[in-house]
């Protein structure tokens, strides 16, 4: 609004200023036409100018319905041979004919300075007017050309007003629905019942509350597996801790600090897996936290961790790296790894083997964890990155949240996953395949 009054304000002003110029161009000619008259009156005798004015002559040049005309002659020597002696002038800057505006006897004039060569010699002719001409042409043609315009500014600053309250008027209806909703209530807007304008929007917004249900759902189902996934093992680790209390048998109390011991590593893993899922969500920000690494380097620096598990487990565990130049969050991918490796150990019967891998397909870093244990079965390859989901009849302590947190990490690098059948025909292969690395 305030764009479009500027220019419509710049627009009349120039529009006025060109239509008042040759009003005042006009005038201006009327009083050079003025000063060259009087030249033709001004003669030589003994030696000096005069200016032989015959009274009826100077009423003729004086006579004007409206404004006072003055005039003075001035000879080569700056004496005033005629005229009004009083009368001020201003050359402008040596100009012929030059124009200037002064005042004379408490009156705005308006005057032209004209030098010219007559019979009698060089002279200075100067004619002045009051401005009240001016004024009443200026006036006419603003109330001519300005007020209109400024009354059609108004007239478009309502309508336009009026245009945009009633367009906007659906989505004024929208916002004061959904600010007297509770902030719990998600139910869709009625589509239907908007204007074709705003049913776009509409729907747009109901897509969203769709999306924060799913989500708040995924949330509390979260929230419910994750504190009975918690229960089980502090439950089970305070009826150890009262049993071994009570128990006087050294070897049955060993037995029962080892179950304690157990499910203090249980509770532990998953309080770690938890922790690591919560700040893997996709939408979390690492731009910041992104680093140029080798996967190489990564998997050799947490070698000796996964080597540590293998050799406890019964597991042959080997390393095929090759440089994998990639940007990634560091931390994230040491999780990732954590979880792939853990999860493969897990799952491979004791004296079975799993094969860490990493290298450059096609310009794509990848990741690759190989094993020749039970495999996971095609029909759930597309269940087993739920949280929290197991596979049923499967053996083991883990709590199914392992793979929910490497997908959630291949998420938040722009990674692919892929399963595939181990080469020997028996056992899983994961590969995570993760976006060219820039430059």
């Amino acid at each position: 609004m305030i764009p479009l009054v500027a220019v419509l304000a710049v627009s009349i002003l120039l529009d006025y200023r060109l239509a008042l110029r040759p009003a005042e161009n006009a005038l201006d000619r009327a009083l050079e036409d003025a000063a060259l008259a009087i030249t033709a009156h001004l003669h030589l005798r003994d030696g000096l100018m005069h200016l032989e004015l015959s009274p009826l002559s100077d009423m003729i040049l004086r006579s004007d319905q409206v404004d006072e005309v003055h005039f003075a002659v001035i000879d080569p020597a700056r004496r005033v041979v005629g005229g009004d002696p009083d009368l001020p002038w201003s050359d402008g800057g040596g100009g012929n004919p030059a124009y200037f505006d002064a005042s004379h006897r408490g009156r705005a004039i308006r005057g032209v300075v004209f030098r010219a060569v007559t019979e009698a010699g060089p002279a200075t002719i100067v004619v002045a007017e009051t401005t009240v001409k001016r004024d009443q042409v200026a006036r006419s043609i603003f109330a001519a050309m300005v007020l209109p315009n400024v009354l059609l500014i108004i007239i478009t600053l309502v309508l336009v007003a009026f245009g945009v309250r009633y367009g906007l008027a659906p989505l004024s209806a929208l916002r004061k629905e959904i600010e007297t909703r509770s902030p719990r209530d998600l139910r869709p807007l009625p589509v239907e019942a908007e204007p074709p304008e705003t049913r776009p929007l509409v729907a747009a917004l109901n897509q969203l509350f769709r999306l924060i249900e799913e989500s708040s759902a995924g949330q509390q189902r979260f929230l419910a597996n994750a504190a009975h996934q918690l229960r089980t093992p502090l439950a089970a680790l305070q009826t150890q801790f009262e049993l071994a209390a009570a128990d006087r048998d050294p070897q049955s109390q060993r037995a029962r600090l080892e179950a304690i011991g157990e499910a203090t590593r249980r509770v532990s893993r998953l309080t770690t897996q938890l922790l690591a899922l919560a700040k893997s969500e996709p939408a979390a920000n690492i731009t910041a936290q992104l680093q140029d690494l080798d996967l190489s380097e990564v998997i050799e620096a947490q070698a000796s961790g996964y080597l540590d598990r293998a050799i406890a487990a019964g597991i042959d565990l080997g390393f095929e790296l090759q440089p994998a130049p990639v940007r990634v969050v560091r931390w994230l991918i040491n999780e990732l790894l954590a979880n792939l490796v853990d999860n493969a150990i897990a799952y491979t019967p004791r004296g079975g083997r799993v094969t860490v891998r990493c290298g450059g397909r096609g310009g794509r870093p990848f990741i690759e964890v190989e094993d020749n244990g039970p495999g996971i079965p095609a029909a759930e390859r597309s269940r087993v990155f739920e949280r929290f989901y197991r596979i049923p009849g499967t053996q083991g302590t883990g709590c199914g949240l392992g793979l929910a947190i490497v997908k959630e990490i291949a998420d938040t690098h722009g990674a692919a996953i892929e399963f595939a059948t181990s080469a020997e025909g028996q056992g899983t292969r994961v590969v995570v395949e993760f976006p060219a690395a820039p430059g």
